[in-house]
């Protein structure tokens, strides 16, 4: 595994492109054999522009930015084997490659906003508008106990993760650390729990509303 370094802070002023590395494409050749020190190089040159001019613009989340940061250095070290070298060098198939991981996560993410969406809605479609306080708690509670009842038939990590994030409303570091992943990793977690959930519903008679 690569290692990489923390995300670069945010340039505080725009440039077009950083400046191509001395011996850039002998340095290129030697990280293509895997060697490290090499690739480390390369990083040290271009991450802090690929992270500030390209993915935090992009994505307008940092955390997102330093993900896709890393994604995108982890697959350009998979691929320099097989990347033919051309002028002005490599910060341009660097920056193609973090605004093509960048688009992803957004697809991904919209699609996770709409799973979150449709969580939301059947979560609502269990009970309807209570008359008064009492009966308000009383359809509160029934309402927890067969949202508990889909949860308990999940795979015990897909409700764990919709526990926290979702009904108790904790953080994605809070609910990371809890779960002992990643961010990327909680990210795509939660993704396929409220598929999951979804489809749980489905089967169990609950009407979808929205979109899926």
């Amino acid at each position: 595994m690569v290692a990489l370094g923390a995300a670069p802070a945010v340039p505080s002023r725009a440039v077009t492109r950083p400046d191509a590395l001395a011996d850039e494409r002998l340095l290129v050749q030697r990280a293509a054999t895997g060697d490290r020190r090499a690739f480390e190089q390369i990083y040290r040159a271009y991450a802090r522009a690929i992270y500030g001019y390209v993915l935090v613009p992009m994505l307008g989340d940092k955390d997102d930015a330093q993900d896709c940061l890393r994604d995108t250095f982890l697959s350009a070290f998979s691929a320099l084997p097989n990347y033919q070298w051309k002028a002005p060098g490599l910060y341009p198939w660097l920056k193609v490659l973090a605004k093509n991981k960048a688009r992803d996560l957004l697809r991904a993410s919209g699609r996770r906003q709409r799973l979150r969406g449709a969580f939301a809605e059947h979560v609502e479609a269990f009970v309807d508008e209570a008359a008064d306080p009492t009966e308000e708690e009383i359809e509160r509670e029934q309402l927890r106990v067969r949202i508990d009842a889909v949860l308990a038939g999940l795979n015990p990590r897909y409700a764990d993760v919709l526990r926290l994030r979702l009904l108790e409303g904790r953080s994605r570091d809070e609910c990371a650390a809890a779960l002992e992943v990643k961010i990327g990793t909680l990210d795509v977690l939660l993704f396929r729990a409220c598929r999951a959930f979804r489809q749980a519903c489905e089967k169990q008679g609950v009407a979808l509303r929205g979109e899926p």
